[in-house]
């Protein structure tokens, strides 16, 4: 499939000068405004039912039948940067494709250009009004393009898991770690050595948080997201995803949530 063009090629990272340390009182309070109501929005306008013919497995469900509240948390990947109509295009939404659509209320949280630390002010809030049944997280990357303290970095991401796991103690929760960054064209003026490091030591913290609060893990590190091999993945800015990234990419936390299905208190169906 042809990539799409980009809504504006620098957007995602060069804005996070302005909250590289601290957003400001009044700005966090309208960005939480703006979620809240992308919340109330999703209840309604995003609830995703009955999408006969997107997949061959059955359609996801809770062991009662009630219907599955999913609640995604990024940054400008999961907001959906990188396609034309980013409300409806995005990896999220090819998740809940994959999953069988067939009574799923997405809530989109991507917000472009927001570090792990704001996230715990502007989006976790609303993750918890939810109580979701299904999360996803994907964070980082920011990060470590304006070099983060890994330990500060675990520190938010440990406060994070456990937030949402005190909130809703049966939310099945899955993580996404950090790919080569050093295959993609916006890095190249990156120190390649300390990259590599900065993503070694994120990903260490990811598996770490993983093991400690006993969530998934989707492993980007490995073969079925090899950005060398896949340059098809990464739209022309050299930084975000074409449509065949994201739609891999939610195949790889669908993949994830199949293999521990068996154990997970929350029921999907995905057996199929």
């Amino acid at each position: 499939m042809a990539s799409r063009q980009l809504v504006r090629a620098d957007y995602p990272l060069r804005c996070h000068k302005q909250v590289r340390s601290e957003v400001p009182a009044q700005m966090k309070a309208l960005v939480f405004m703006l979620c809240l109501l992308a919340f109330v929005a999703a209840g309604c306008a995003q609830s995703l039912e009955g999408s006969a013919g997107h997949s061959t497995v059955p359609a996801a469900k809770q062991k009662d039948g009630a219907p599955i509240t999913y609640v995604a948390i990024g940054a400008s990947d999961t907001f959906g940067i990188g396609t034309e109509a980013p409300y409806s295009e995005n990896w999220p939404t090819d998740l809940v494709a994959l999953l069988g659509a067939g009574h799923i209320h997405l809530i989109n949280l991507g917000i472009p250009s927001i570090l792990i630390h704001d996230a715990l002010s502007l989006e976790l809030p609303v993750a918890v009004d939810a109580h979701p049944d299904l999360v996803t997280i994907w964070l980082g990357i920011n990060d470590i393009a304006y070099h983060v303290p890994v330990n500060n970095f675990a520190r938010d991401l440990d406060t994070l898991l456990s937030r949402l796991q005190a909130s809703s103690p049966h939310v099945r929760i899955a993580i996404a770690n950090i790919p080569d960054l050093t295959l993609l064209r916006y890095f190249a003026t990156f120190d390649q050595q300390m990259l590599r490091q900065q993503i070694q030591e994120y990903n260490t913290a990811i598996t770490n948080s993983v093991q400690r609060h006993h969530v998934i893990l989707v492993d980007l590190t490995q073969q079925g997201y090899n950005l060398q091999n896949h340059p098809e993945y990464i739209s022309d800015d050299g930084l975000h995803l074409t449509d065949p990234g994201y739609q891999q990419l939610a195949k790889l936390f669908y993949d994830a949530l199949k293999m521990t299905s068996t154990r997970a208190t929350v029921r999907i169906a995905l057996d199929g």
